[in-house]
């Protein structure tokens, strides 16, 4: 690898910035030189960070939380009833002839054929009374409805809270340079997005806190929904608003928790939780101008320290004058505003006056030379 004066300049940089040399880098010939070009260039930066802001009015979470261990106990426990079927029914699809099915064939004559003489009875239809257990009670059905409600009431909620714009979190940072380096130019572009996945809920700390009960209710009530009593229930009908306080409504007191847990849901208005999300467009200070430009000059010395072949780089030219634009005053002033108490009007008062006398002072040096520009011409 063969260098020159000026290559060696590049190097002696790179090694101080890769800390392989002693050195103060914005003192380094090189740095300056790139840095001043840098400043004159042609350069494009976008910055921004959204985030992503929760709030969770906690009486609905609590109100859920405090009725679910009697809802989860009537679900595995829930309260049945003998139900009677009663069918006059051709003989031989008897199934279970009782006394009350005798008593009834001997009130109902007309459905004996034969009465033979050692007393038997031939009948050709009969009574026939089915009993088994049924689910299908008020009770029940309530639940069940209290259930299907609770589910829409709390997805709705989850959803809102934890898929919200999950695709806009994080930080966007853009930046673009073109320079003009006498012997080169260089085009240099770098994007960097920081997603958020939001999957710090399930950690331990977050467990402590409101998201995480969400995320346990979530779960709990679409376990209930998956049992076996929901999926019996589903063929009988709903309940309505408001609910019959029977005995054991009023009584038991499971039920009376989830007949409380029924009312707070039925009124309560309000959304529950606030999804904001905050976009920040921060200013490019300084201080991150100055990283940013260092950042281009790394990766550009990094470049020649690594090609085999490296052109001639002349660092001994004459520095570029910046051009100051609105933004680059704009950038001044908010740099100003921010790194001082004084009120806004006096500071204003100053900047106005300072403002006067740099114009009047500039007006006086150029009326000056014009003076000794016209007083040459008439000696010549």
């Amino acid at each position: 690898m063969v260098y020159d004066e000026y290559s060696d300049d590049i190097l002696n940089a790179y090694a101080k910035m890769t800390g392989k040399a002693e050195g103060d880098m914005t003192e380094d010939p090189y740095y300056k030189y790139f840095y001043n070009l840098l400043e004159t260039g042609r350069n494009y930066v976008k910055y921004s960070y959204v985030r992503l802001v929760k709030e969770v009015d906690e009486t609905w979470v609590n109100a859920i939380e405090e009725a679910l261990p009697s809802l989860q106990h009537v679900v595995l426990n829930p309260r049945k009833f003998i139900e009677e079927e009663r069918e006059v029914v051709n003989i031989a699809m008897a199934r279970n002839i009782t006394a009350e099915s005798v008593r009834h064939l001997l009130a109902h004559s007309n459905y004996i054929d034969e009465y033979r003489e050692d007393g038997t009875v031939i009948p050709n239809k009969i009574l026939n009374i089915y009993k088994e257990e049924s689910l299908n009670t008020y009770e029940n059905r309530f639940i069940c409805t209290l259930i299907a409600e609770l589910q829409f009431f709390i997805n709705k909620r989850f959803d809102a809270i934890f898929e919200a714009s999950k695709d806009e979190l994080g930080v966007n940072f853009e930046v673009g340079s073109s320079i003009d380096n006498y012997t080169e130019t260089v085009d240099y572009s770098l994007q960097i997005k920081i997603r958020d996945k939001q999957t710090d809920t399930e950690s331990e700390f977050e467990n402590k806190d409101v998201f995480a009960r969400i995320i346990q209710l979530h779960r709990n009530i679409n376990m209930l929904v998956g049992t076996e009593f929901v999926a019996t229930m589903r063929r009988f009908p709903a309940v309505k608003h408001p609910i019959v306080k029977t005995n054991a409504i009023a009584k038991n007191r499971d039920y009376k928790a989830c007949h409380k847990l029924w009312n707070f849901i039925h009124s309560y208005t309000h959304v529950g939780y606030k999804v904001d999300l905050v976009k920040q467009d921060p200013n490019i200070s300084k201080s991150f101008e100055h990283d940013i430009y260092s950042s281009f000059i790394w990766n550009y010395a990094m470049l020649h320290n690594y090609m085999e072949d490296v052109d001639v780089l002349n660092i001994n030219r004459e520095t570029r004058k910046k051009e100051l634009d609105m933004q680059g005053i704009r950038q001044l002033l908010e740099e100003i505003v921010a790194g001082t108490d004084i009120p806004d009007a006096n500071l204003r008062k100053i900047v106005d006056n300072e403002l006067r006398s740099i114009q009047a002072r500039r007006k006086q040096e150029k009326e000056a030379a014009e003076k000794v520009v016209k007083q040459q011409k008439k000696e010549q």
